[in-house]
Parts: C-alpha cells; structure tokens; sequence
C-alpha cells in the first residue's frame, strides 16, 4: 500500500517497528540478507537418506589467499557464513561416519545468497566425495531489484573514459541523466550521472567498501577509482535493505580487489588520435577537431606475508588535448563581431565571438593502495588510500553548442580518502563490522573569461563570464559504521548505525559580475536588455551538516519457499542554524522472494528511502540571506540604463533605489523521500540462462524546488495596463500572458527565494532482462525498459513559470526517458580450442588458426527514446525574476519539446597473446559508437519573444559524438 503523507506513513511505522522487534525473537526459517561488502554462502547438510545431519563441520577455504572460514551446522543440517569477501571458495564437509565432502569452484558475488544442498555419503562408501556442479543461476533470497558488474565485464567491455560507473547503464531500470537546458543561470554542478526510479540524479548514493563516496555539494561521486582495482559492483534498482539509507534514489555499492598469495598485475597503455575519429554532423566548422588521448597505468597485488598479509594498489594518468567545436551561427558571430569592432560597448572585454575550434585539455591521476590483514584467524583489518586529481580545461562545463570559448568552464579536482574496516568472526553465529573514512575533496570551477557581465542573446548565443562556474570549494568527510549480524537458527538480523559529518567551505560567486539578458540582436545592437542582475557581498560560506542512521533488518523464511525480509531504519541530518531539523524520518521496509520451484522465483517489496540535502542548495541561503550578500535584479528601462551607464560591464557597487533579493529557507522545510514499490519474476530458462520481469512505482515527495514567495498576484497584461505593470513595449510573447506587477508583498526585498520541499515526482516502468553468466566463453545481458514519469519540478533550482499556478507545472519530467534498450556481451570465438584441447602447441597449427585464436569480442548496444525538455521565450517575459528562466512560449506546456531517439553500437575486439600461466598481451581496438550515428543530446530551447519562433528553435546543439577508434596495449603477469 503506497502510503499518502508522512502523517499517514508514521502510524503505519509504528506496526513495523513492533512486528520487525517481534520476529527478531521468534524461531523461524528465514534466507540470508545481501551485504553491501560482501557475500553469503548457506547451505543444508543431509545424508543419503534426506536426514540433516547436524554438527557437522563445514570449513570455505579461499584458495587464492588460503583464508578460511569454520562453521557448524545446527540441528536441523543448516549452517550460514555471512560476509565472505567475493570471490571462489573450496566447500570441505566433514563428520564423523561420514565420507569427506568437497567442492570447489563454488563462486559468490557481491550481495549474493549462495544456498548449497550438500548429500554426504556413508564412510564406507567412499574415501571423499568431489562435486564440480555450480550453484544455481537464481538467488530465490534476494527480494530486492539488483543487476550485478562483475570484474570480467570491467575489464573487457568498451569504456571510453575509463569509467567504470559507465557501466551502471547496462542495468535495466537505469537511465543518463538528462544534459543541462543551457538556459541562462542553470547550474553546472552535475549530478551522479543517473537516474533510477524517475528519481533525480543527486538522490543516488555511492559506497565504496561499505562507506558513502558521495559529493555532498553536488550529489555526484567523489573518489575515481582506477578500474584495475575494482572487483564488482551492484546496481540496486530498489534495495529493501535497511541497511541501506541516505538516498530516495538507487544506490551502488562498490567493492575493490585484494592482493593474493600469487604476484599479479598488469601494465597498459590507451591511445587515440582524432585523426581516425569522425566528423561531428553538428558542428559548423569545416574539418574536424584535432585530437590525442594518452593513458598509461599499472596494477600489482601479491602477498606481504603469505596467508596472513595482502596489497593491492593501481595507478594510472591521462593525458588529452584537442579542440572542441561550435553550433553557434557564423552569420549570427560574424554581425556582433562587427559590431563589437566598431568600438561598441566598451565595457565587454570580449570583443569577438568564436565560432572556430577552442582548445581542450584534461590531466587526471587516479592512484589507490589497499592492505588486507589478518590480525587473528577471526579478525581482518582493511586499510585503503585512494587519491584522484582531475584537471578539465575548456570543457569541463557550459559546453552547450551556443556557448561561446569565453564562457566555457574548466575544473580542476582533487580527492584522497583514507578508509579502513575491522570485521570480526563471532563463531558460527556473529559477524561484527567496523568502518570508518576521512576523505578530503578540492574542488575549483573556472570560466575563460574571468571577468563579466555574462551576454545572454536569446536563442542565438551566451558570452562573457556566465552567472554561475566560478567557484572554489573544500569539503571534509568523517565517517563510521557499525554492523552486526547474527545467525540464530535459520535466520540472520542485523543491527547497526552510521554517523557521517561533512565541512563546507566554500567561495561562490553566483552573479557577482552580473548577467544581461537581451530577447533578440536587435536589442543588444540598442542596449536594450531585458533583464540585469547581479550579487554584491560576502560569496563565502562555511558550515557542518551531520547525518546519522541507523537500523534494524530480520529476515525470516516462512517456508522453504518463502522468504519475508522487514527492517526498520531512521535518518537524520543536523543542518546549520536557521534550517528547520527534521526529525520524523522513520523508513519502514518489506520484502518477499516466492520461489515455488528451483527455477522460479517471484519478487515484491515497499520501502520508504529518504534522501541527503544538496548542500550547493543549501549555501545559497546561508550565502545570499541579505546580510552576508544578496543580488539585485532590474528589468526594462532600469536595466537599460545601467547597461549604458556602465558601457555593458558589471556595476561597481549596489545601486540606490533597488531592493535586494534574497534567498531564504523554508521555515518547515522537510527531508524528501521517495516511497517505492516493486514487483518481479525470474524464470531459470537454462543452467546458465534467466529471463526476469520487473515492475517499479516510485513516488518521490517533498522534493526541493525554488518559489519566489514576495510576487504579487498576475495580472493579464494588455496593451492598455503594460505601462502600469512596468512594461514599456511589451513584446508579443507577452500581450495576453499572466505577468507580475513590480509591487511586492513584502516591499523590503523585491524578490525571496525559498527552498521548498514542495515538489513531487511519479515513476512506472516495467523492465524485461535476458541474463547468460559466462559459460563457453560466452556471456550476455539485454533489458528493456518501458516507463513514464512525471514530476512539477526537475532540479532543486528549478522555478515554475507562475508560483500561483503549481498545477500547471505538472508534466513529463526531464528525468524520463520512454523506452531503453540495451544489450551487451562477452564472447571468446571458438577458434583454436580443439587444438588446445588435444595439446597441440601454436608451432604445429595452422597460420589461419594461429591468426584467429585467441580474439575476444564484447559489444555494448544502446537504443533510448529522447528527452523532454522545457521550451523557453528566452528572456523573463511575465516578470517573475525566475533565474534560470522559466517563462514559456504562449502555448507551450511544461517540458513539451522533445529530443530525438539515439542508437549507439560501443564494440571492443581483442586478440591476446599467451606467454605461458597467467602471462599474456592483450592488443586492443575499441570502436564508440561504430556507426556514427548522428545523436542529438540537445536542441535549441528558445522559442523567442515573438509570435513565431527564431530560426534555431528545436535545431540540434550539441550530439552524443561522432565515432571514435582508441587502440590498447595490455600485459598481464
């Protein structure tokens, strides 16, 4: 039942707190919980006859370290080991009477519940009893909606940044986030990068070994990590978990590799040259843009001492430079050029437009250590140093087609994070884990242009330093977690509590060179803006927000068949003074995994998930509250006169007679949450073959939007009444529009921006996923997604067109994408094999054999309907000083145009080249977007002030990008 308010949600919350503490003390059988670090592997012992034997003694040896874990079967032949670190285990039973049992080869994945069902024989039967069998391909535990990345996808899949997160796209229910409208004062702060659920991209949450890599300014990642040191990641679409917490979106959890008794590693070499790269169909230059991309790295892990101690470490750096192209009209360039070349408007230090290619760099080092040691056969101490610096230049944001160089931005980033884990073994029954980090992140945005004001032409180009990108900020993480788990019968809970603090200092100019809106050439030529605003003060901020958490999770199997998971969890986050502190934020959770045969398994679950505040929302109120700095906003004639006062640069000083605008939070400003409900089947097909459906509803409430609550009622604007409301030659765009009056109901301040909790969002889809694990060198993964969401608001500074008129708001959300496709694969060809089979070395076969053994192939398949966005007149035209602008064309809904639909084809093709055991080079050529598609990422939103829109409306700015061919060197030890 989706529950309708927090009021209704609570009572509702206080059944589950009674019945989660209940069965925490009832004997019931119940399946095992997914952990966020690790696996669990469970199991039934029985003899011959079908009795469970008990007290027999069941030892997971890892043969690659020589660790292992000792635990003993109840009464009823059960026995569980929770929290083994992902990788293949050798499985040894032993008990009196009986023969010795082992299998081995037994893998398990990062939050999977691998059952066993072990038949030992009669002593007389046999002196050892060896079983080489898989387990099943079905978790028929798991009740949450999860998709898996193992390391052989990492490796051998195509990527083109070296990102590895790119590949949470390959999970079904999992959409891009959407690009930046472009629109005058729109943020450039990313978010994650995707969007689960509807939900937006800053509402997702990275851990990485268990602790939370998130920036808390933005909502995207912190810490990159080379993809040499990453062993596995999950995708959690809807995690029933309460363990999990501090995101209404998804979550990804993380784990890296450890070091073994045997020295591994491996050096590589990437390298590209645009000059096999193709021409982008959406730029205006003639030719195509130089570019050359260098990455070298190395990884090593082995042993320290053997079976006790471990490393692992990875680095690599990039180097890039290039060129990057423009959309911006020549005809439209070449007319301000000239202008500006008579000597016009003095006070703009730009004095041309680019529409040739501006130069780009990027510089990045990602280096990570990471030692494992075994305090005592019981506990295991963890200890990573991870450390990122990431320089852009050039393209780091504003990279919009209709952007000029100046206003480009660069970012220069740097992140070391020191984090460790104590996990201690509590017998058969109990395991306790410890975590904790301290993490530091560095973060400066810079524009070409230093100084302002931005030149905002609608529709045709943006110049000069931009409202926002200017920036400089420092955040400080503090974390600890504690968990602990327990078995007791058939059944695990779990307990724990996180306690998180994050410092923000930061310097963040917004507006403080000021920003000139002009509708069309013609008024630039005239000095004739729309709109001027600009920040004057203090663009500092420094303040703590700490967030803690905790919960309780049972697990409980009412039959064999049937598992029922419910947990309970609570979040809070202190923020600074002046910001109501929401307490009531109590998530309960419920899950169910039906699996009436060894081949089904039916899924469904609710849960509350409440999210993290954007601290970059949160500082403009703490920046911009009228006492430590505010900004000044002037429309029409005022703006005008301040243009030619000042010969179109920036003012020196606040001017008289303006009021200030001011942000300011809302007084009940709660934590948004998302309230989501899931249903699913999973059908095994084959050994090594699932096919699964999956239904999601996600309802997101109290999310944070921007009202400026000083406007006084609209008026409709008439030829007659436009002087009286401040309008003295009103476009056509306006005659007949809702527009506001310069009165304020507040006359002290001319606007107030709150940050509201006030928006909402709504998510269906269905997702269909065919799944094949490696099995014959083969390997494959495709899902659909078909899904709609609606929302009234997209992003935290996203302003409605009218505040009295929320309803109107109510449409496609930008974060939806209709339809998505996406298939991808791993395939050794079957060329050779029968030769190595029957021994024959590579002297004796044939040079056709020769030349086509040994060649892996692994495409990545993407097909996705466009995306919505909100179409714009391209200035303020009903005067409700919404910045970034909100004012739509006569006619035009909420979010109405629409992008076109992007097919992209990623193919990676590798010959390797054996050199005896695990050695081997690895000689690579990988293709993005193979058939050069022609994707259009975005179109021009502005209609423009008249009553037919500018030439440019609904044109292409900016694609996904041509095709690319990058060529690798690997060799591996």
């Amino acid at each position: 039942m989706i529950l309708a308010c927090r009021s209704f949600s609570v009572r509702h919350v206080a059944i589950g707190i009674a019945v989660s503490f209940a069965l925490l003390f009832c004997a019931a059988d119940t399946a095992a919980q997914a952990s966020r670090v690790g696996a669990t592997l469970e199991g039934i012992v029985r003899d011959t006859s079908g009795a469970v034997i008990p007290n027999s003694k069941v030892t997971l040896r890892n043969p690659l370290t020589n660790q292992s874990r000792t635990v003993t079967t109840d009464e009823q032949g059960f026995f569980r080991a929770e929290q083994l670190t992902v990788d293949t285990y050798e499985v040894r039973v032993e008990q009196t009477g009986f023969a010795p049992y082992r299998q081995a080869g037994v893998g398990v994945s990062l939050g999977q519940t691998v059952h066993l069902d072990i038949v030992l024989a009669p002593a007389s039967a046999s002196e050892q009893v060896t079983v080489n069998a898989q387990p099943s391909f079905v978790d028929p535990s798991q009740s949450s909606v999860v998709s898996s990345v193992d390391q052989e996808k990492i490796e051998e899949l195509p990527v083109r940044s070296r990102n590895y997160l790119d590949f949470v796209l390959l999970a079904p229910g999992v959409s891009s986030s959407p690009i930046a409208s472009g629109a005058s004062g729109s943020t450039p702060l990313t978010g994650s990068g995707f969007t689960f659920g509807g939900l937006r991209s800053r509402s997702n949450n990275l851990s990485l070994d268990g602790l939370d890599n998130n920036d808390e300014y933005t909502g995207s990642s912190r810490t990159e990590l080379s993809p040499e040191i990453v062993q596995e990641f999950q995708v959690v679409n809807n995690g029933l978990s309460a363990e999990s917490g501090g995101a209404s979106g998804g979550s990804i959890n993380v784990i890296t590799r450890s070091g073994t008794n045997t020295v591994h590693g491996d050096a590589f070499l990437f390298a590209q040259d645009g000059a096999l790269n193709a021409r982008d169909p959406f730029e205006t230059e003639s030719g195509k843009p130089s570019f050359r991309r260098f990455r070298t790295g190395f990884a090593l892990g082995g042993p320290v001492i053997k079976d006790k101690t471990f490393y692992y470490s990875a680095v690599e750096q990039e180097h890039n430079s290039g060129q990057i192209g423009s959309d911006i009209d020549p005809s439209v360039a070449s007319t301000i050029n000239a202008f500006l070349a008579t000597g016009a408007v003095p006070g703009l230090a730009t004095r041309q437009i680019t529409t040739a290619f501006s130069p780009i760099t990027r510089a990045e080092t990602e280096a990570a250590g990471k030692l494992d040691h075994q305090l005592t056969k019981n506990t295991a101490l963890m200890l990573r140093y991870t450390f990122t610096n990431n320089k852009e230049s050039g393209d780091a944001f504003n990279t919009n087609g209709l952007i000029d160089a100046s206003a480009r931005g660069s970012s220069f980033t740097s992140d070391s994070a020191l984090s460790g884990s104590l996990t201690t073994v509590l017998g058969s029954e109990a395991v306790s884990d410890l975590r904790f980090q301290a993490a530091t992140r560095h973060a400066t945005l810079r524009t070409n242009e230093p100084f302002g004001p931005e030149i905002d032409i609608a529709g045709l180009v943006t110049f000069r330093r931009p409202y926002a990108g200017n920036s400089k900020r420092r955040e400080n993480h503090y974390q600890a977690s504690y968990t602990y788990s327990r078995t007791r019968g058939k059944r695990l809970w779990k307990v724990g509590g996180m306690v998180n603090r994050v410092r923000l200092r930061a310097e963040v100019p917004d507006g403080f060179e000021g920003v000139y809106l002009f509708g069309s050439l013609r008024d630039f030529f005239t000095r004739n803006p729309n709109q001027f605003r600009q920040g004057f003060g203090n663009s500092n901020v420094d303040f703590p927000v700490t967030s803690i958490g905790g919960f309780v999770q049972d697990h409980w199997s009412l039959t064999h068949q049937l598992t029922v998971d419910l947990g309970i969890r609570y979040d809070f986050e202190r923020l600074p003074a002046g910001f109501n502190q929401d307490t009531n934020n109590v998530s309960p959770r419920i899950g169910l995994a039906w699996s009436p045969s060894p081949k089904w398994v039916f899924r469904a679950g609710y849960g509350v998930f409440f999210d993290r505040y954007v601290l970059a929302n949160l500082a403009r109120a703490i920046e911009k509250n009228g006492s430590y700095a505010f900004e000044q906003v002037a429309d029409g004639n005022a703006a005008a006169s301040f243009f030619a006062a000042v010969q179109g640069g920036p003012l020196v000083a606040p001017a008289s007679g303006i009021a200030p605008s001011i942000y300011s939070p809302d007084p009940q400003m709660a934590t948004s949450y998302s309230q989501q409900a899931s249903a699913g089947a999973e059908y095994l097909l084959a050994k090594n073959l699932t096919a699964r459906a999956d239904y999601l509803f996600a309802n997101g409430v109290k999310l944070p939007r921007t009202l400026n609550i000083n406007l006084s009622p609209p008026i409709v604007l008439t030829l007659a009444n436009a002087v009286s409301l401040g309008i003295s030659n009103p476009t056509p765009q306006q005659i007949g529009r809702e527009v506001f009056s310069p009165g304020r109901l507040n006359p002290q301040f001319s606007d107030i921006y709150q940050l509201q909790n006030s928006a909402s969002s709504t998510y269906n889809g269905v997702s269909l996923t065919l799944n094949r694990r490696m099995s014959d060198e083969l390997a494959f993964s495709a899902s659909y997604t078909l899904s709609k969401t609606f929302d009234d608001a997209s992003d935290f500074d996203e302003q409605p067109q009218s505040p009295f008129d929320l309803r109107a708001e109510n449409a496609v959300s930008r974060q939806r994408q209709q339809q998505r496709f996406v298939f991808n694969a791993l395939w050794e060809l079957p060329i050779g094999d029968e030769e190595e089979k029957s021994g024959k070395s590579e002297e004796n076969t044939g040079w056709l054999t020769q030349a086509f053994s040994h060649i892996e192939v692994a495409p990545i398949l993407t097909l996705e309907s466009g995306r919505p966005l909100n179409g714009l007149t391209g200035v303020d035209s009903n005067q409700s000083h919404a910045f970034p602008l909100s004012a739509r064309p006569l006619g035009l809904g909420r979010n109405s145009l629409n992008t076109s639909a992007v097919a992209t084809m990623d193919f990676r093709i590798l010959k390797y080249f054996p050199f005896g055991g695990v050695k081997r080079l690895d000689v690579v050529a990988e293709f993005f977007n193979l058939f050069n598609s022609a994707n259009v990422s975005q179109i021009n939103p502005v209609f423009g002030s008249g009553l037919t829109p500018l030439p440019g409306f609904r044109q292409p700015i900016a694609g996904t990008g041509a095709r690319q061919i990058q060529f690798s060197l690997d060799f591996e030890f």
